[in-house]
């Protein structure tokens, strides 16, 4: 009876404090802290401050080291995508060079529907390959429904277990799209999902190649700019695409995690989430930005 009350004494003692008692809910938020575009580390979890609909959250475990990430690579393949097709077969090398063994990648390609080419996989190998025989080679359509393909990419990470790893939906678009879909952002914060996009140029010279209307630019409000910025994410627009897949690759390796315990709220309820700098860090890092994401879902169990 002894060595069994010892032994329980010790679980608790040691038990890791990532875990919590049961039945309590946990948010996670991921966070990258830049200066002058360059990362800050270093920082630790009292630099931070947490609020949950305004009102401020302890935060109860906090972590800083690169996990494995699970990445799917949206491929934009609607015809105005054409003129840059080149540079989205360097895009493509690039993501997958800037990936370490125990990532996963998942592909899929949109223009006026949304398809699956490849699940989730370590074979990196066979991802170029797909990419190359049957994303590069897609026939070429003029409609774009660039947000539903958000949210297409959404849910198919809600069907995958949960894991420990990060998870991001990155685009290679050139962010033109005549659709609104109101359910993506929720579906990205309830799949704990960020996404960012890079974009292409080359539209430029689309009217004398396909002889077809050339739409009115992306706002951010029908592309991906507003869903990726509330979502911890970002787009960025690179003269090396390359270059910039790989700079987008790191920053979601080195995000501080930080949790905190769900308050009391309603299944399916939205809720806002803000991080800030504490005032100490603020005077440190005075002109330091914060990417994270705004809000989640309460989930349902």
């Amino acid at each position: 009876m002894l060595r069994a009350s010892c032994l329980l004494v010790l679980l608790v003692v040691f038990q890791p404090r990532a875990d919590f008692r049961t039945g309590v809910k946990v948010v996670r938020v991921d966070a990258e802290v830049s200066e002058a575009g360059r990362f800050i580390d270093g920082l630790t979890k009292d630099d931070f401050r947490v609020r949950d609909e305004g009102k401020m959250r302890e935060i109860v475990y906090f972590g800083h080291a690169e996990e494995p990430l699970d990445v799917i690579l949206v491929f934009d393949t609607s015809s105005s995508m054409l003129p840059a097709i080149e540079r989205v077969a360097e895009v493509s090398r690039a993501a997958l060079g800037a990936l370490r063994a125990g990532d996963r990648v998942a592909v899929m390609a949109f223009d006026a529907n949304t398809a699956l080419i490849a699940d989730f996989t370590s074979d990196l190998d066979r991802v170029q390959t797909v990419i190359q025989k049957e994303v590069l080679r897609r026939t070429l359509v003029p409609n774009s429904q660039i947000q539903r393909a958000a949210h297409d990419a959404a849910r198919h990470f809600l069907r995958q277990p949960r894991t420990n790893r990060r998870r991001a939906v990155l685009f290679i678009t050139d962010n033109f799209g005549s659709s609104r879909d109101e359910g993506a952002l929720p579906a990205f914060w309830e799949a704990d999902t960020v996404l960012s996009g890079l974009i292409v140029q080359g539209m430029a010279i689309r009217r004398r190649i396909l002889f077809l209307p050339l739409p009115l630019p992306s706002s951010g409000i029908d592309g991906i700019t507003e869903i990726a910025e509330r979502t911890g994410g970002d787009t960025l627009r690179v003269g090396d695409p390359g270059s910039g897949f790989r700079q987008m690759i790191q920053r979601l390796r080195l995000r501080y995690s930080l949790h905190y315990e769900m308050p009391r709220a309603k299944p399916g309820e939205q809720r806002s989430i803000k991080v800030e700098l504490s005032p100490d860090a603020r005077r440190r890092y005075r002109s330091a930005s914060i990417r994270a994401r705004s809000g989640y879902v309460v989930p349902e169990t």
